[in-house]
């Protein structure tokens, strides 16, 4: 029995399953730039559905490669989730957001972009408690950038009635950002 456990026996080598191929490597039909290029311009023509598809594409090559800048990377989530939102497909928007949350937290335009999905569906609660977290961050926004108005903003003209949203609407812009 001890002869067995140190090595002496039957040689097992043999016996071992063949290593698959590995699998063919991921390449995209065209670079990611291109798929940005044709989401951007079908989305300024309206065209959410178009524009949709060409930013999943892009999405996809960068979750594999990570070849954007913040930047870049940061506005693809974005549009995508707009693209989204603009097609009815609030739970993906969600999920798109969530994948950017993961990364860039304190980027507001997620949270702000998060609101939009929830007053799509109606949620004034959730919306409030998004664009709150959007104006909490604000100040972490890129020089130049800044976040929308959310009284002008077409994502949240089911609210434009709503006294509630324009009072929290109107405390959120006199706040000071992180309070």
């Amino acid at each position: 029995m001890f002869a067995l456990a140190c090595g002496f026996g039957p040689d097992m080598t043999k016996d071992r399953v063949e290593r698959p191929p590995s699998p063919t490597p991921f390449v995209p039909e065209k670079p990611i730039a291109d798929y940005m290029l044709d989401g951007d311009a079908a989305f300024s023509s309206g065209n959410f559905a178009e524009a949709l598809n060409s930013y999943k594409r892009a999405f996809e090559i960068e979750q594999r490669e990570q070849k954007l800048d913040e930047k870049q990377q940061k506005g693809l989530i974005v549009n995508l989730a707009m693209a989204y939102i603009r097609t009815g497909d609030t739970e993906h928007a969600r999920l798109t957001l969530a994948y950017g949350l993961s990364k860039h937290y304190d980027y507001p335009n997620f949270h702000y972009t998060l609101a939009c999905s929830h007053a799509a569906d109606g949620d004034e609660s959730n919306t409030l408690y998004r664009l709150r977290t959007a104006f909490n961050f604000r100040d972490k926004l890129p020089k130049g950038e800044k976040l929308a108005d959310p009284l002008t903003d077409t994502c949240f003209e089911s609210f434009s009635d709503s006294e509630t949203f324009k009072k929290a609407v109107a405390e959120m812009k006199r706040a000071k950002p992180g309070q």
